[in-house]
């Protein structure tokens, strides 16, 4: 009898922290949620440069359709990138893993390599854009 009772309260105690640890998966697994600008942002990732299909037709005629070349970041970790409303152009984007770095200056030195970009967020809205997310980027340099 004594032996049954220790057996029950064990499985009790078992299933309380089993539930917990599931519980607790959802909070583990959620993505940082960002927001579009004026909120000033900082991510962590490679840059890769990446040739897309320009004008005219982007892509529906490869032969005469120009080139455009972009700088990539490839994040390293997933992002929600949320609307707040404020501009009718955003939409909420969830699983971000590609954002293009918008720069007024080269940083073909950091071409492959893993660095930190601080800047603004905002959602594509031309054919020029060819993720759905883009930073104006205010500083970038290498991780460490």
């Amino acid at each position: 009898m004594k032996g049954l009772k220790m057996i029950e309260a064990f499985a009790k105690v078992s299933l309380i922290l089993a539930l917990a640890c599931v519980a607790a998966l959802p909070a583990a697994g959620q993505r940082r949620a960002l927001h579009y600008e004026p909120e000033k942002v900082t991510l962590t990732g490679r840059v890769v440069y990446r040739t897309f299909y320009g004008p005219p037709n982007y892509g529906e005629t490869p032969k005469i359709d120009r080139r455009e070349t972009q700088n990539i970041l490839l994040l390293d970790s997933a992002v929600d990138v949320v609307a707040t409303g404020n501009d009718p152009t955003d939409q909420t984007e969830r699983g971000v893993k590609s954002i293009t770095l918008v720069l007024d200056h080269s940083i073909r030195h950091l071409i492959g390599k893993r660095v930190i970009a601080e800047g603004t967020l905002f959602h594509a809205h031309t054919g020029h854009h060819h993720t759905h997310v883009l930073m104006s980027v205010s500083s970038i340099k290498r991780a460490r």
